[in-house]
This record gives structure tokens, C-alpha cells and sequence, in this order.
């Protein structure tokens, strides 16, 4: 099992950080994922959806399901593919000047792919850690994405 976790303060309160962590037209703004959508808007415990990503060896469409949901603190996603399995976990804190963004999770390959873990590990860890950054960056850089927001 690959675990990452990257930390980052963002100059936005948490209720900010929150919606962009539930806005399917915000993501591809900072992550690789593409095509993402949710069957609920706006999105609650249950909510399932779907994506694919655009640069990998991950092909296809990803299933996802936000399993918690504590508005402005704590979101929670598990992700599904007939090669992985990914929960992602999103930890706002409030701070005196804005939002601590814990950016966690495990990702675990399927099949003879786990053989491969040690060697992905790394790639999944700084990939994720850049896709924090490229948060704080969206959200600090005041950019939209002409989303309905969540």
C-alpha cells in the first residue's frame, strides 16, 4: 500500500478550500483529473461520481464515492478501478491567516500491479504533494473556473 500525506497553508478560509474540494469543474484546474462529475449537486455523504485522468498509465474511467463529509473540515473520497483502489482524505484546520490543508491518503494497486508499489510510491507522493500546491495557487490566485461552485 502507497500512503502519502503533504501539508500546505492556504490564504483562504476553510469553507473556500472545502467548496473547491467539491467543485467536479475545479479539479482539472490543479489535479490531472478530467471529465469529473458528481451525481449530486451539491455533492453530500453518498455522493457518487466519476472522472478520468489525463496523463498516466491509468486508463478509463474512475469510480468515486464522498464516504465523509464534515463541512469545512474533513473530506473524504474513495476511489475504485479495476486496478486500484484510493482513499483520499482532505484535513482543513483553520489558522490565524487562513487554512492548514492535510492532503492524505492511501492507494493500494490490484492484482500483480502491487508488485509495482515500491516503485510508484514516489511518483504518487510528490504528484500529490504538487497537486496541494497547485491548490493553494488556484485559491490564492483568486482564478475561477466560472464553476457553480458547491
Amino acid at each position: 500500500m502507497i500512503r502519502y500525506s503533504s501539508e500546505v497553508t492556504i490564504a483562504r478560509p476553510p469553507h473556500e478550500v472545502c467548496e473547491a474540494l467539491l467543485d467536479p469543474e475545479r479539479y482539472p484546474q490543479w489535479t490531472d483529473m478530467v471529465e469529473v462529475s458528481f451525481d449530486a449537486n451539491p455533492p453530500r455523504v453518498g455522493t457518487r461520481g466519476r472522472f478520468r485522468l489525463a496523463k498516466g498509465p491509468i486508463k478509463g474511467v474512475l469510480d468515486m464515492e464522498l464516504r465523509e463529509l464534515e463541512p469545512d473540515r474533513r473530506v473524504v473520497f474513495q476511489v475504485t478501478h479495476p486496478t486500484l483502489d484510493w482513499r483520499a482524505v482532505s484535513t482543513l484546520e483553520a489558522t490565524g491567516t487562513g487554512t492548514r490543508l492535510t492532503y492524505a491518503g492511501d492507494l493500494q494497486l490490484r492484482g500483480w500491479r502491487r508488485l509495482l508499489e515500491p516503485l510508484v510510491a514516489r511518483e504518487v507522493r510528490r504528484g500529490e504533494a504538487g497537486e496541494a500546491m497547485r491548490l493553494k495557487e488556484l485559491l490564492e490566485s483568486g482564478a475561477d473556473a466560472g464553476g457553480s461552485g458547491a
